[in-house]
């Protein structure tokens, strides 16, 4: 039921008057509780009769129309006796009405206060019942205040645990609270009067601003982690400065620097005065070659300016001997680029079996080609060149590339086996052949039936047994030590030497129709000292692979190390080569390998710099010559001791182009790397 209303007094529906209203409307009302569901309504808002607070915030001015909603009807003398009880004429002395007034406006006060709090506050009464609620609470919780009022605020904050305040009457702070977008903590106090309690005050903190701060500043530091890591992580000296020059902030290599260098504190200390006047006056950034004891380092400062004021610098430091390992490491991968290059090219139709053959002159190139074609057939071949120079990779080459290479390859040392045991060894020999010939043994040449058998070092074969290898030759055929039936077999046979065989022929130490027999297919591989190009490929090849089988970690070379090994002659060939770099590696203290642990027959700096200084000093003494001449003279100092035209290009200056013209023009090309 809903009565109309009107007060005409001069401060309106004031405290004073709400407070009397409550105790005369409880009169008409059947029971203690039916005053909850009695409410005040005005310009659309509606509260309960006995919230005075709420009911004050309405403000209803004298002769203003208010309502009052009341569960079901009440008889017409009920009415009549509300609507007079804000109607009648109450004697109002001055003191009573300053009094009203005073109240309203500290109750306004107290409203418009608590509205204006920033934190959410929500008021209810002890059944739980909504009664106030301001601004900001409405705003977290995302309703109208109007339509909060009324509600049971237990079925609207979450996690209230209210019921329970009521009955312990101790307050109660939440942990966080999740409200729609907020983030909040929650306060819930009990409001107690005569040690009862009449109701509740929760206030809602909202804490979404510092939760983001917070993540932010989370953020930040994970940054700082990663950048801490970052820096602490790289071999360059890094530090920043302050706009004094002062180091405030350095990653653990710079730190140890600056440690082991008292003198150095500041960064001009490092760069100088004058560069760092030159940062003060706004010069973007500085980059040079500085000595600091008895160590190089390029650096650079990056000056820090806001509003056109150095407010600091972040310097790094790299290691002069660093820049310089990083630029023979470019050179060698350089190298090996082109290598790559010329190998594909090499082996363009050559067998898989042949890359294990490092080299790129045309000698080999022939040499290797000659071997690929031969390989699919079953002629006999000899391979013919120094020692050391990679026969035995040819023909073990050879046999993988044909089509016996799923059959045996049985490699015999002539020139390791006693003459005494040579025919036995070859032949093999019958049980009873001789003392201690307790069983039967397959030779050599039977234990390479349908393969291959690697004859090394055929010119120390003893010529008593030529005539028997030459049997085996031509009538494919062998018979055992003791035996007398002949066995038949079918194997491919290889040959090499390191020796000149035509030449022990015209000595009688090597039978000239066995010569005959075996150069079907000769295969001549140039020496190392021919193919100085190789050099650089071969060292890398061999450090990879000594790496791992010495359990050691080369990574390159001193400057000046490849061009040393490119210098010697190498008799030994590349198992000399080999060798050298297994001893190097072996005893090497770092990850570098040094032109002074090279043997001094190889390396000799002074040796090396008074023959250089001859040659120049030859060339230009001779004033008759023409320029064409000395430019020839110059090409060809260049082509003596360099490996390529890459490298002469370099230390000329000039294009890979010019180099190979003007070579050509003066008909030096036997001359590179000699």
């Amino acid at each position: 039921m809903r009565i109309p209303l009107k007060t005409y007094r001069k401060n309106g529906l004031h405290v004073r008057m709400a407070a009397r209203f409550i105790p005369f409307l409880q009169k008409y009302l059947p029971n203690q509780d039916g005053i909850k569901h009695v409410h005040i309504v005005y310009n659309g808002k509606k509260v309960q009769v006995n919230n005075l607070l709420a009911l004050v915030s309405l403000k209803i001015k004298p002769g203003e129309t208010f309502y009052l909603d009341v569960d079901g009807d009440l008889n017409d003398e009920t009415v009549n006796d509300i609507q007079q009880f804000f109607l009648q004429p109450e004697k109002e002395d001055a003191e009573q009405m300053e009094t009203d007034r005073l109240l309203m406006e500290n109750s306004l006060t107290l409203q418009e206060a608590i509205s204006a709090i920033p934190n959410g506050i929500v008021v209810c009464n002890r059944d739980l019942v909504i009664t106030y609620v301001n601004r900001a609470a409405a705003t977290l919780f995302n309703q109208d205040p109007q339509q909060m009022l009324n509600k049971r605020a237990d079925g609207i904050i979450p996690n209230g645990e209210l019921q329970e305040l009521i009955e312990t009457k101790q307050p109660v702070v939440t942990n966080k609270l999740q409200l729609n977008r907020f983030t909040v903590i929650a306060t819930y106090s009990p409001i107690i009067l005569n040690d009862h309690v009449i109701g509740i005050v929760a206030i809602f903190q909202d804490i979404t601003g510092i939760e983001k701060i917070s993540k932010e500043l989370k953020e930040v530091k994970e940054l700082q982690q990663r950048l801490d890591l970052l820096l602490h992580s790289v071999s360059d000296l890094i530090g920043m400065t302050d706009q004094s020059g002062q180091f405030i902030y350095m990653n653990e290599v710079m730190d140890l620097f600056l440690k082991k260098n008292p003198n150095v504190q500041a960064l001009f200390h490092i760069i100088g005065k004058e560069e760092w006047s030159k940062l003060t006056k706004g010069q973007k950034s500085i980059m040079k070659v500085i000595e600091v004891g008895e160590q190089s380092f390029v650096t650079k400062v990056n000056p820090i300016y806001i509003d056109k004021q150095l407010t600091g610098t972040v310097t790094t430091m790299t290691r002069l001997d660093d820049v310089k390992k990083l630029l023979d490491k470019i050179e060698l991968m350089k190298q090996r680029t082109e290598y790559l290059e010329e190998q594909l090219s090499k082996h363009e139709g050559l067998h898989s079996a042949f890359n294990a053959i490092i080299g790129t002159s045309n000698a080999l190139k022939d040499a290797l080609k000659l071997a690929q074609k031969i390989s699919g057939t079953d002629s006999t071949v000899l391979i013919t060149g120094e020692s050391g120079t990679g026969k035995e990779l040819v023909a073990r080459a050879i046999h993988e590339a044909g089509k016996r290479k799923k059959q045996p390859y049985i490699r015999v040392n002539c020139a390791a086996i006693p003459p005494t045991l040579m025919e036995s060894e070859l032949f093999g020999y019958e049980k009873g052949a001789f003392t201690g010939a307790t069983n039967t043994k397959r030779g050599k040449f039977e234990l390479a039936h349908k393969g291959t058998i690697f004859l090394d070092e055929i010119g120390d074969l003893p010529i008593e047994l030529q005539a028997k290898l030459l049997r085996v030759l031509q009538e494919k055929e062998i018979v055992r030590l003791g035996g007398y039936e002949p066995i038949q077999l079918d194997v491919r046979v290889i040959a090499a030497t390191n020796r000149d065989l035509k030449k022990l022929v015209d000595e009688g130490k090597f039978r000239e129709d066995l010569y005959y027999r075996l150069h079907v297919v000769p295969i001549h591989l140039p020496p190392l000292r021919n193919r100085k190009d190789d050099i650089p490929l071969l060292t890398e090849s061999f450090v990879k692979q000594l790496n791992k089988e010495l359990g050691k970690n080369i990574k390159g070379y001193e400057k000046g190390f490849i061009e040393s090994l490119t210098q010697y002659n190498w008799p030994g060939n590349i198992r000399e080569l080999k060798n050298l770099m297994e001893r190097m590696i072996s005893l090497s203290e770092t990850d570098y390998l040094l032109c002074k642990d090279l043997p001094h027959y190889i390396f000799s700096p002074e040796q090396t710099e008074t023959k250089a200084n001859t040659e120049q000093h030859h060339i230009l003494l001779n004033k008759n010559k023409t320029l064409k001449q000395y430019e020839k003279e110059i090409y060809k100092y260049a082509c003596q001791h360099y490996q390529s035209f890459n490298q002469i290009a370099k230390a000329l200056g000039v294009t890979h182009k010019t180099v190979a013209k003007k070579v050509r023009e003066y008909g030096l090309e036997s001359l590179i790397g000699k």
